[in-house]
């Protein structure tokens, strides 16, 4: 993933660097650093609410178990500690697998909006 991350951004680093006017290469060089930094940021708001959110929902807490249990995996786990053994291993099987639902979502997400910006992208620049 490092590889394939580091080749992509070295490329689209080279093509924005060598399409801009030389007397605008620290301009362009800004809105290139300012773009990468506001896209891992939103990437990580929006894939972390969206984590968050079907960990919620995939979740189902046994009677008793504190709801603060379904904000995340690490209070399911905190709170499976001072649990009996029985209900702890009951918890903590229960939030492993909501929080494996949860990333396969949040991947399928990911996967699905690289697709579309793939094609999006191939449209536009087949058109010209």
């Amino acid at each position: 993933m490092g590889f394939g991350f580091g080749a992509a951004m070295t490329a689209a680093s080279s093509v924005i660097m060598l399409s801009a006017p030389e007397e605008r290469a620290g301009m362009a060089a800004s809105i290139e650093e300012v773009s990468f930094e506001l896209g891992g940021a939103l990437g990580i708001a929006f894939l972390g609410s969206l984590m968050s959110g079907l960990y919620t929902y995939a979740l189902v807490l046994p009677q008793g178990i504190a709801a603060q249990a379904g904000d995340s995996l690490d209070e399911a786990l905190l709170i499976a500690e001072k649990l009996a053994p029985a209900e702890a291993d009951v918890l903590t099987a229960l939030a492993g697998t909501a929080f494996d639902q949860a990333f396969f979502g949040v991947i399928a997400a990911a996967a699905t909006l690289l697709v579309v910006v793939s094609l999006v992208i191939w449209r536009r620049t087949a058109a010209v």
